[in-house]
């Protein structure tokens, strides 16, 4: 029962946090493509980890942005989910997207013959 309460919260902080910097945040250094990609609430509510992937620009001045405003982010937070406490945000980068990314790019430069139809039918 607990782990489903909080799963639901996880989810609708995530897409407010989302709704947020999409809407609501006029800060040009966080205009940059920026997803929330998991949140992690802690079982009191008190403390909440925030991946966020940074698709271009710094990603260290995105994140010192997002620390600086993370009074305002937590008071729009407040208004958009009911949660029994104002939980303290950390924002992490995600480097999966990244990551990805990188792995794709070395895959595609291989030099791999594609399979015949003939060599899947044995």
């Amino acid at each position: 029962m607990q782990n489903l309460r909080i799963e639901r919260a996880n989810s609708e902080v995530e897409k407010a946090l989302n709704d947020i910097l999409r809407n609501k945040i006029n800060d040009p250094r966080l205009n940059e493509f920026i997803t929330i990609t998991y949140v992690n609430l802690s079982v009191d509510f008190r403390h909440c980890k925030v991946g966020v992937s940074v698709y271009t620009g710094d990603k260290n001045i995105v994140l010192k942005q997002l620390r600086k405003s993370e009074g305002y982010i937590k008071r729009e937070l407040v208004k958009e989910v009911k949660l029994p406490y104002t939980p303290e945000l950390t924002f992490i980068l995600d480097e999966g997207a990244k990551h990805s990314e990188d792995i794709n790019a070395i895959l595609s430069t291989l030099n791999i013959p594609k399979e015949s139809e003939e060599d899947n039918e044995d």
